[in-house]
């Protein structure tokens, strides 16, 4: 018998090769796009912040009391395949360590592949600053360079696991440096500890 001739082995049998395309086509092709939509199509919304100021707020030459007045606009960026939504969203704003202004902002849902620009309403109260801190803001207004922190805290409705990362907590925490009237800036997300978890 001649080493070299193969004739004579069995050859697959068209069961056979039907059975691996049915299983490529009903395992592996849903693997595959299982995966392509983790990797590439769920991506969890971007949030960014604008401040803009309200004219007189903040007129240094009057007193060392100033009555801060900033406008503020939320934008969500949802480019994934799934509804987002937030509740329980609080807007916390500071200069240095002193809160300037706040508010609370109703629940709002934003659709699949949109984004949303949410007004902001802000609450403000007489401020009054240190020599320090009207030198430097009188500076900053002066450069055009006034930086104010603005910190996000919202809560993901029931059913938003998915986008807990699925972790126990659903808060999270933005946190974002805003220089006032010059456009959008990221606000980097962060999860807290949920208010309800048993520490102990």
């Amino acid at each position: 018998m001649d080493g070299g001739d193969f004739s004579d082995q069995p050859q697959p049998s068209r069961k056979y090769m039907l059975v691996c395309f049915l299983v490529v086509v009903f395992f592996f092709c849903p693997l595959m796009a299982f995966i392509y939509w983790e990797k590439y199509l769920h991506q969890d919304p971007v949030f960014s912040v604008s401040l803009t100021e309200v004219a007189g707020g903040l007129d240094l030459a009057r007193s060392p009391v100033i009555r801060p007045d900033f406008g503020l606009t939320l934008r969500v960026d949802n480019q994934q395949i799934a509804r987002t939504c937030r509740e329980e969203v609080t807007v916390t704003v500071f200069y240095d360590d002193t809160v300037v202004g706040w508010a609370d902002v109703p629940d709002f849902c934003v659709d699949n592949w949109t984004t949303a620009q949410l007004e902001v309403p802000l609450s403000h109260a007489d401020v009054v600053l240190t020599y320090e801190q009207r030198r430097r803001l009188a500076s900053q207004l002066r450069s055009g360079n006034l930086e104010l922190t603005v910190e996000t805290r919202m809560v993901f409705p029931e059913g938003f696991d998915r986008e807990c990362d699925n972790s126990a907590s659903r808060q999270s925490l933005l946190l974002c440096q805003v220089t006032l009237g010059q456009g959008y800036m990221y606000c980097p997300g962060h999860l807290l500890q949920d208010r309800f978890h048993n520490s102990y």
